[in-house]
């Protein structure tokens, strides 16, 4: 079964067929139920590939994330995935990890990206990248840290804000002697929470910071590692902050393994609330970030810009909030106990 086929069934051109399919809005609504009537009947799937070579459309978005062995970025594509599946689009998963140098998806195969921009080391890095990117894209970020030039669409959270809410509350408890467990600052969401953090410790000099850097890979078993190092750097902390989830998930195995008690003896918060978070033991108090959100709204952005053709400016700020679980002695507010 093919389109000529179909077309001579519901005596109509393989033109109205294909405008049918591709552009409904220009076929009236009663000739393309007769078409659709048929193709139903047929089981007739369109071949992708002639799809595209005659609407010049692969209806195909590339989503770049930096890791997929982090839970808060798969929430992300499948966020990202859920709207462009609504809109008929397919999604093409990239993971820099996995990706030798600074390898982009063929701007052929694709209409538009949507691209995680934070494991990069610098502006003139992010600029370079996104020069050769010659589809429209949005990009999950903070624009105004990366120092991009003309106009960007872009989606981020206040992570910045959530780092310091998670010292405030930590220093409310009574704690002076911090760990943390951070991202390496040659990514920006290293960059910008490890500012968030030295902030914090200059407004409070009678607290004692204690940094230890993970990069992006088996961050499990550098977590356990930098943890380590973090007990055995003169007087214990009493609280500790990681840079996500998964972070937290190696400081909670070193702690146990130690015999040191959470909270009792070490309180503890992550960054992302991935699902398995309030299943940890104990369960993980968290700063909630809307994981799948920002995926959804980084599609729908793409989405309305491909509808429309223009070029568009416009930065959403997510807000983040402070969810507390068993790891911290308060569970005023917690989430979902």
């Amino acid at each position: 079964m093919n389109i000529k086929e179909i077309a001579k069934l519901t005596g109509v051109s393989v033109a109205t067929v294909s405008r049918s399919i591709n552009q409904p809005e220009k076929v009236s609504p009663e000739t393309r139920e007769r078409i659709l009537k048929v193709i139903r009947q047929l089981d007739y799937v369109p071949n992708p590939s002639a799809q595209s070579l005659s609407t010049g459309q692969t209806r195909t978005v590339a989503c770049v994330v930096p890791t997929l062995r982090n839970e808060f970025f798969n929430q992300l594509v499948e966020g990202c995935q859920k709207v462009l599946l609504q809109a008929n689009y397919k999604l093409l998963i990239y993971s820099q990890s996995s990706m030798p140098g600074q390898e982009r998806p063929d701007n052929r195969s694709v209409d538009g990206m949507v691209i995680y921009v934070s494991d990069f080391s610098g502006s003139e890095e992010v600029r370079e990248y996104l020069q050769n990117v010659k589809v429209p894209y949005v990009l999950i970020g903070n624009p105004e840290q990366m120092g991009l030039d003309g106009p960007v669409t872009s989606v981020y959270m206040e992570d910045y804000e959530g780092v310091q809410m998670a010292l405030r509350y930590l220093y409310a408890e009574g704690n002076r002697i911090f760990g943390v467990l951070a991202a390496t600052e040659d990514t920006f969401i290293g960059r910008r929470r490890a500012q968030a953090v030295r902030d914090f410790f200059e407004e409070y000099p009678d607290c004692l910071c204690r940094m230890q850097f993970v990069s992006y890979g088996d961050q499990l078993r550098q977590s356990v590692e930098c943890t380590r190092r973090l007990l055995e750097q003169g007087e214990r902390p009493t609280a500790m902050i990681t840079f996500n989830d998964m972070m937290a998930v190696g400081a909670l195995r070193c702690l146990h393994s130690g015999g040191i008690r959470v909270p009792e003896e070490m309180e503890l918060i992550g960054f992302d609330d991935i699902p398995l978070a309030s299943y940890f033991t104990p369960a993980l108090s968290t700063v909630a970030v809307p994981n799948r959100r920002l995926g959804e709204k980084a599609a729908e952005l793409l989405l309305r810009r491909l509808s429309t053709g223009h070029e568009m400016a416009q930065y959403v700020l997510y807000p983040v909030e402070l969810r507390l679980r068993e790891s911290t002695k308060n569970l005023v507010n917690s989430g979902d106990l």
